[in-house]
């Protein structure tokens, strides 16, 4: 395998795509047409290739923001004059909605948003013998909507953020403790007083989004990209009858990841019939800015979801092998999430290799701003992801045993 042209592959087709189709927000034309293209670009090497039409409700996910600051300043109203009772359905509405809508990205909201159309992609290279097992490779290409708070002071993400989730637990706490302690006009005043200056924290978070999209260079047309290169490059090797042996190869690019992992869950749910008849691992990547902060995730979803052990284990070694420093990670609490979790919870071995910091306090200085361009994607990682997503294959496929024979 040829790194160097595989790596200019991946940053030529990444610009083009960005050229040609702008910010790719999920419901939109624009992501639709990108789509399209690299459904084409598919269909030119795989055995077969498909595109799969789903429905996004576009901005359902992230309606829960408004949703928490609109029931605050509400809140705070009542606690004025004198229902707080009233203050603490409307912050318990509040961290349910957080709850369903953000931590375990189930759709609660999203019969309230306009239904659009989004589309995921995929080719299949079949092996040259029986199929005795999958593995996909995968990214995604829509792109985010810009964040706000990590354009305006960025340091100030996680005060801003996890303050603002935190002063609504606060707020419920508060007003639970007036309902019961209602004759204490001190303790009242101090909470009502309390809780109006904290609006001045949560309410900024009602502009934490833009309705305009990043370019999603790193986040996350390259990793769509790295798995385009790759099954291209796999399927050349059939040709020459070199392919493999006894794995069935799917490269994915998922839509709507960033509207809720909504591509991914409608993929795992059109495919998990057939990932039940042989062992299936999931390679996925995202936000890959920056070799030196590699690492694969163990846990998804906010850590709601637990990933495959065996996987990441098999995958830091290879990257050992490699001489490529990589370590394993959990996905923090109230970090988010990515596809992985989706194919995980049917069953498949899954993970997710990440470059760059992830955290709320620390991630990459380009994530979900204007300025997530493939001039901020080192080379180095994309070579570094290109090899061992390669070796790891070479070597599966090496490995892997007819069930019907018995293992030494």
């Amino acid at each position: 395998m040829n790194k160097l042209i595989l790596r200019q592959e991946v940053f030529r087709k990444t610009q083009e795509l960005i050229d040609k189709h702008g910010p790719r927000l999920a419901g939109t034309k624009s992501n639709l047409s990108a789509a399209d293209d690299l459904f084409l670009d598919i269909k030119s090497f795989a055995d077969h290739a498909h595109h799969e039409d789903f429905h996004v409700y576009q901005g359902a996910f992230l309606g829960w923001i408004r949703i928490l600051v609109f029931n605050f300043v509400l809140g705070t109203v009542f606690l004025w004059i004198g229902y707080p009772w009233v203050t603490a359905i409307l912050a318990l509405v509040s961290v349910l909605i957080l709850y369903i809508q953000f931590i375990l990205y189930k759709p609660l909201l999203d019969r309230f948003y306009p239904k659009r159309q989004a589309r995921n992609v995929y080719g299949v290279i079949e092996p040259e013998g029986e199929v005795l097992q999958d593995i996909i490779i995968s990214g995604h290409h829509d792109s985010a909507h810009v964040f706000n708070f990590f354009i305006h002071q960025p340091n100030l993400y996680n005060l801003r953020t996890t303050g603002s989730i935190g002063l609504v637990f606060g707020l419920l706490s508060a007003s639970v403790l007036l309902y019961f302690l209602p004759n204490m006009p001190i303790l009242t005043l101090t909470i009502q007083i309390l809780a109006t200056l904290a609006i001045l924290l949560v309410g900024q978070m009602w502009f934490f989004y833009s309705k305009k999209g990043t370019p999603g260079a790193g986040d996350n047309l390259v990793a769509t990209m790295i798995a385009i290169a790759l099954g291209r490059h796999f399927a050349e090797l059939k040709r020459e009858k070199k392919g493999l042996k006894h794995t069935r190869l799917w490269i994915v690019s998922f839509d709507a990841e960033e509207e809720g992992l909504r591509g991914a869950r409608a993929f795992a749910k059109k495919h998990q019939g057939i990932f039940k008849k042989h062992p299936v691992y999931l390679l996925n990547a995202d936000c890959l800015y920056d070799e030196k902060e590699l690492f694969f995730l163990t846990s998804d979803l906010n850590d709601t979801v637990k990933l495959d052990d065996e996987l990441t284990s098999d995958l830091v070694n290879v990257a050992s092998q490699l001489n490529i420093p990589t370590k394993t990670q959990k996905l923090a609490f109230l970090t988010g999430g990515t596809d992985a979790a989706e194919l995980a919870k049917i069953g498949v071995k899954a993970t997710t290799l990440i470059g760059m910091p992830w955290t709320n306090s620390n991630r990459s200085a380009v994530y979900h701003t204007p300025n997530d361009t493939v001039s901020h994607v080192h080379p180095k990682v994309v070579e570094d992801s290109l090899n061992i997503f390669y070796h790891y294959v070479i070597q599966k496929d090496k490995s892997v045993k007819h069930p019907s024979i018995p293992q030494q």
